[in-house]
C-alpha cells in the first residue's frame, strides 16, 4: 500500500470516514430513500455501507461458497457485480489479499457511491480500474475471465436482471461459481422498506401496500420482484448451469439461532423472528418456509459446466 494508506514508518492511516460518510449521506437524502423508503437513520445506513465488518462477512460468504464448489477463493479471480462504494473489493484486496475486481455504474440510484469508491481506491493506492464504471448488462471483460462472479443485493435494482446474469455467465470460466444474493420477493420480508411483505405480491399491489405504511410507492417501480420462479425461468434457458444451492441452510440456521447481522433494517426482522420463537411457532414456520421457498435472501449458487 502507498504511504497515504499505511503511514510512513507508522500504523495504517484510515480513510477519512467522516467525509466519505457525508458524501453518502447527501446521496441517500437527496434521493428520498431516507424517510420515503426506509426509516433507518441515515447515519446508520451510511455506517453499514462503510462497514469493514460487513465487507468481511461478504468475503467470508464468498470463501464458504467457493469451498463448497471445490474452489479456493484465495487463488481465484473474482468479479463483484455492483460494488457500491467499493468496500468488498477494497477490503478483499487490502485485508484478504484477494484478486477481486468490481463494476459499478456512475448513473445509479445513488451517484455518490462510485465517488466514494474512487476515493477509497485512491487512498489505498489500488489500481484505478479495480472497480470499473460499467453496468451488469455490459460487463467490460472477456469471455471466461473469472473463477467466481459474485453479486449481493444488486440484481433487484438493475435494468434487466436476466441480461445481467447472462453476462455474468459469459465472463465465468467453465467450472466457475456464480454466487448471487438477492431479496426473495416470494418471502415475507422486504429489506429496503424494512417491513413485512406478502409473498409473490405484484408491483401494482405492492405500491398500495407500502402506502399503508406511509412509504413512497414509486420506489417499488425501481425494484425487480425476483423470486424462485424467476430463477427457474432464467435457468430454463441455460442448460449448462448446475444449481448448487438457494441459501436454505443459511436461512434455516439464522431462523433457529437468531445469529445474523442487524445491518440496515434487519434489526426489525430479528425482532419479528424473536417473536416467532417466543410464540412457539418456529417449527411450523420452518416447515412452511422450506416447502413454500420463503428463504430470504435467496443465495443462488451455481456452477457453469460448459459454454452457454
Amino acid at each position: 500500500m502507498a504511504d497515504a494508506a499505511t503511514g510512513r514508518n507508522g500504523p495504517p492511516v484510515p480513510p477519512d470516514w467522516a467525509e466519505l460518510g457525508r458524501l453518502l449521506s447527501r446521496g441517500y437524502i437527496d434521493s428520498g430513500f431516507i424517510g420515503g423508503v426506509t426509516r433507518v437513520p441515515v447515519a446508520d445506513v451510511v455506517r453499514d455501507m462503510l462497514s469493514e465488518a460487513r465487507a468481511d462477512e461478504q468475503i467470508d460468504e464468498i470463501r464458504r461458497a467457493a469451498a463448497a464448489a471445490g474452489l479456493d477463493a484465495g487463488t481465484a479471480r473474482i468479479l463483484e457485480v455492483g460494488s457500491g462504494c467499493g468496500m468488498t473489493v477494497v477490503r478483499g484486496r487490502v485485508a484478504h489479499g484477494l484478486d477481486i475486481h468490481g463494476i459499478e455504474p456512475s448513473m445509479g440510484e445513488y451517484s455518490s457511491t462510485l465517488d466514494v469508491c474512487r476515493r477509497l481506491i485512491d487512498h489505498y493506492d489500488l489500481p484505478v480500474n479495480a472497480v470499473r464504471d460499467a453496468t451488469g448488462e455490459a460487463i467490460p471483460f472477456a469471455d471466461a475471465s473469472f473463477d467466481i462472479v459474485y453479486s449481493s443485493n444488486v440484481l433487484e435494482h438493475v435494468g434487466n436482471p436476466g441480461a445481467v446474469l447472462d453476462e455474468a455467465l459469459r465472463v465465468l470460466k467453465p467450472g466457475g461459481l456464480l454466487l448471487i444474493v438477492v431479496p426473495n420477493y416470494g418471502s415475507w420480508w422486504e429489506g429496503h422498506y424494512g417491513i413485512l411483505w406478502l409473498p409473490g405480491m405484484p408491483a401494482w399491489l405492492a405500491k398500495r401496500y407500502v402506502r399503508l405504511f406511509g412509504r413512497d410507492p414509486a420506489y417499488v417501480d425501481t425494484l425487480n420482484l425476483i423470486d424462485r420462479r424467476w430463477f427457474d425461468r432464467w435457468l430454463s434457458r441455460h442448460r449448462g448451469v448446475e444449481v448448487l444451492g438457494w441459501g436454505w441452510e443459511v436461512f434455516e440456521r439464522r431462523l433457529r439461532t437468531l445469529d445474523f447481522g442487524e445491518w440496515a433494517a434487519l434489526s426489525v426482522a430479528k425482532r419479528i423472528v424473536t417473536l416467532v420463537h417466543r410464540s412457539g411457532l418456529l417449527r411450523p414456520a420452518v416447515w412452511l418456509a422450506r416447502r413454500l421457498h420463503w428463504e430470504t435472501p435467496i443465495i443462488f449458487a451455481a456452477r457453469k459446466h460448459r459454454s452457454d
